[in-house]
């Protein structure tokens, strides 16, 4: 591949369209290298992803206590800020995961803290919870958020939550220790004062069966209050009694009455369940009576049915107190019968219920003190219920769903895409600069120090499809399609590679003084295109209406005959070895017509009767040889006065001396390159070897040129057609999408012929 490497010798400036001309012609090692380098990133980034984490977050709220002593001793300074710091630094404290691996299950309950740290195993487990849990405050809002991080989307939820609640619970007990203390302490108190009240009541039970003591007998403070307390509960029922008379009498007149009234009956004391759930069915009428009030009369039918139940209400609300009264009025005639017998039995105090007192003196001060326990027991309950909460939970822990490590192949595809891009475009540069070919004009010419005459455009297989599709002699498979591209100057005058065919007849003509009739064309290496070059060169001379005789001397592989369709023999080999005349072994254009061209496609494009034809012919001898011998000395002076333009086509340099030998004997040499065939010293050292045997480099015909490999044939954009011309020819052009369309077509109409072709081989 040719070299266009940016260089600043004189007369060459440094440009970025060099730089763009090598990232266009370097252009599929830049996208290899930026796929390779995308897809694998991906892969990777895919396989190697990291184990998946998750964020579970509780947010809590601590409201500020404030002490108005610590407030006085400030003057009014506020500690908030430092307080909230040290609410922080307690959540993520070791006291407080413990007691979270504890709730968690990771550690045994009921293990005590100084179990846990010597078990490295527990150690472990707190540390890892305390390593996973992190804690910050909103400084707008103040919320304190716990954020738990774990590879289990439920630990993490848990984790957060359990974080939480134990400092929540850490907070209250931190809060209210003196309170617990406090009921331990009455706690323990009251198990000892059970205990010595169970034993005093067990000694006083043993002291009465000894003695054989009753309980009438052996308790006179206690048969004197069994009595007063029988007398107080027949005062109770008394009043009782006549709450209920009293009650009765303006119950019935509200019955009597019949006015709309659904107020509750008020009774000193309680009645019964019944006559309370009758009292609020009275009341629940009443609300419902109020709405129906809204849209309804009095003679609505709701409303009327209404009255009717809360009159049965009353009713059986008066049947209640009715018997109520009955069972209350027995209850005290009881009662009075009760007090009667009592004290009756009451009789004188014996001797043995002196100790009996002073024994039941000691329970009853155990009575008193354990209730006094009790008492403050119930306090200490009471203070417990109030207990002071600074801590309450704002938003528990929720479930988290999406990973906080997220792995991002389609990014990391796009870094490595763009890496591979970079790096692409390095190994281009790197490559362009060990690249020793030669490739533009400039460069040809400062290095060969000679001129480039000409250059002929790249055609590819399916643009030639394309461009010989449009004509009806011509064919687009096999060998016909081969020799049409040879000599496209003939096939397809108005296209661009004719056009470049012209050019170098023209600049040919011009640079050569009127004694250079006498061309030899060769190249460095083969499979440069001398031999297409050489062809159309002589077709388009003869186009321009001169004479021009084409001398296949190249002995080795002789194209000519297959680009003409001609017979190989008689040809310059049996010329050179006197077996026929020149003149004799010349092909004509009848020769040319009754070959394998044919007359129609020898007639396509009129200057073919100008050209006459001097093919190979059959080598048995030595080609070196032959040329050197006197014959070919004759035959070129001969010609010489013959023709007005003679074109020799002679093998490559590189590998034969064959044009060295001529070189000398004709008026100038054609050297043809193909862009990036050869290295710079190689295609300088051919040049050298003409010049050293005195032959005579007219110019330098670049061949294979395309936009991606020379800048100077992109300046020019005659890729962008096929056909360099007017009128309908323009519309060759067509848009990118059409373009498009027609390398499709172009490429499936390729693959057809191919099959076409093994098919008719077949």
């Amino acid at each position: 591949m040719a070299s266009t490497s940016p260089q600043t010798n004189e007369g060459y400036e440094l440009n970025l369209a060099e730089y763009w001309q090598i990232i266009s012609r370097r252009r599929w090692i830049i996208i290899f290298c930026a796929l390779a380098m995308g897809f694998f990133s991906g892969i990777l980034t895919w396989v190697k992803q990291p184990p998946a984490l998750y964020n579970a977050s509780s947010s809590i709220k601590i409201e500020s206590s404030i002490n108005v002593a610590d407030l006085l001793l400030r003057n009014g300074a506020s500690q908030k800020f430092n307080d909230i710091q040290t609410q922080l630094a307690i959540i993520e404290s070791y006291a407080v995961m413990e007691r979270v691996a504890q709730r968690l299950g990771l550690i045994p309950k009921g293990l005590s803290s100084e179990e846990i740290r010597t078990d490295p195993e527990y150690m472990n487990e707190v540390l890892d919870i305390k390593d996973s849990v992190s804690v910050h405050q909103d400084q707008v809002s103040g919320i304190i958020q716990i954020t738990a991080t774990s590879h289990r989307p439920a630990f993490a939820r848990d984790l957060a939550q359990a974080v939480a609640d134990e400092f929540q619970e850490f907070n209250v007990e931190d809060k209210n220790r003196r309170i617990f203390e406090a009921k331990k302490f009455i706690q323990q108190q009251l198990i000892i004062i059970r205990d010595r009240l169970k034993k005093a009541e067990e000694q006083i039970r043993d002291y009465r069966q000894q003695h054989n003591l009753s309980f009438s007998s052996s308790d006179p403070e206690l048969m004197a209050r069994i009595v007063s307390d029988l007398e107080q509960e027949f005062r109770q029922a008394t009043a009782h009694l006549n709450d209920l008379r009293f009650a009765i009498k303006p119950l019935r007149q509200r019955i009597n009455n019949g006015s709309w009234d659904y107020q509750a009956v008020t009774i000193a004391g309680s009645v019964s369940n019944y006559f309370d759930q009758l009292n609020k069915r009275l009341v629940e009428m009443a609300l419902k009576r109020t709405e129906l009030m809204t849209n309804y009369t009095d003679n609505h039918p709701q409303i009327k049915e209404l009255r009717e139940q809360a009159h049965d209400i009353l009713s059986s609300m008066v049947d209640e107190l009715e018997k109520q009264n009955e069972l209350t009025q027995r209850r005290i005639s009881d009662i009075q019968n009760s007090i009667e017998k009592t004290k009756s039995r009451f009789q004188g105090l014996p001797e043995q219920a002196l100790e009996l007192q002073r024994m039941q003196r000691t329970v009853r001060i155990n009575e008193d003190l354990f209730d006094l326990l009790e008492k403050k027991y119930q306090e200490v309950l009471i203070k417990e219920a109030e207990k002071v909460q600074a801590v309450s939970l704002v938003r528990p822990a929720m479930l988290p769903v999406f990973r906080i490590n997220p792995v991002k192949p389609f990014q990391s595809g796009m870094a490595g895409l763009i890496l591979g891009l970079v790096l692409g475009l390095i190994v281009s540069l790197v490559l362009e600069a060990m690249d020793s070919s030669v490739g533009t004009i400039e460069e040809v010419e400062s290095f060969l120090n000679t001129s480039v005459v000409g250059f002929v455009p790249q055609l590819e297989h399916d643009e030639a499809i394309e461009l010989f599709s449009g004509t009806e002699e011509l064919k687009t498979s096999g060998h016909h399609l081969e020799r049409q591209i040879r000599l496209i100057s003939h096939f397809s005058p108005p296209s661009t590679i004719s056009e470049a065919y012209r050019s170098l007849r023209t600049n040919l003509l011009f640079s050569q003084t009127g004694n250079h009739r006498v061309i030899l064309i060769t190249s460095s290496t083969i499979k440069e295109g001398k031999s297409t070059i050489a062809a159309n060169l002589a077709v388009v001379l003869a186009q321009q209406g001169g004479r021009v005789l084409l001398i296949d001397a190249d002995m080795r592989k002789p194209m000519q005959h297959h680009t003409f369709g001609l017979k190989r023999d008689p040809g310059l080999s049996e010329c050179l070895l006197g077996q026929f005349h020149w003149q004799d072994a010349v092909k004509r254009f009848s020769d040319v017509m009754l070959g394998d061209m044919g007359i129609d496609q020898a007639l396509l494009t009129p200057g073919l009767d100008q050209l006459e034809i001097l093919t190979c012919g059959i080598v048995n001898a030595n080609p070196p040889d032959l040329l050197a011998a006197p014959m070919m000395d004759t035959i070129l002076e001969e010609v010489r006065e013959e023709y007005d333009l003679v074109i020799i086509d002679m093998p490559p340099l590189l590998h034969t001396t064959d044009a060295t030998i001529l070189a000398s004997k004709v008026d100038g040499v054609l050297l043809v390159y193909h862009i990036g065939s050869v290295v710079r010293g190689a295609l300088k050292r051919v040049k050298s070897n003409i010049e050293s045997v005195g032959g005579n480099v007219i110019g330098i015909v670049l061949n294979g040129v395309r936009g991606e490999l020379s800048p100077d044939y992109a300046t020019y954009k005659m890729n962008r057609y096929y056909a360099y011309s007017y009128g309908e020819n323009e519309q060759l052009r067509g848009s990118p999408l059409k373009q498009f369309m027609n390398k499709l077509r172009r490429r499936a109409l390729s693959i057809w012929q191919s099959i076409k072709v093994s098919l008719n081989r077949n």
